[in-house]
């Protein structure tokens, strides 16, 4: 498991709707957008995908730290949000 430490940008709800070519309902889905910098100091911007956003929405603008997993298809590294909560 890997610690993303950045700061919230935004944390909002992308999609919903319908795909025009395959008539396939879009689910909305919770995002939050991590500020960080990149190996040479310039800031680039990462969108991870969270399970609700009810934790995040009085950090937009803080530092914040999520556990995540690293997955890469083709050659970028993205991160996949570690929920780490267990239910009773």
């Amino acid at each position: 498991m890997l610690i993303f430490c950045g700061t919230l940008r935004a944390a909002i709800t992308l999609g919903g709707g319908l795909n025009k070519k395959t008539g396939e309902i879009i689910k909305p889905r919770d995002v939050l957008q991590l500020e960080t910098l990149d190996s040479r100091g310039l800031v680039e911007m990462k969108t991870i995908t969270v399970p609700d956003l009810t934790p995040f929405a009085n950090q937009v603008g803080k530092e914040v730290r999520l556990q995540v997993r690293a997955w890469a298809p083709g050659a970028t590294v993205n991160y996949l949000y570690e929920n780490t909560v267990q239910a009773a």
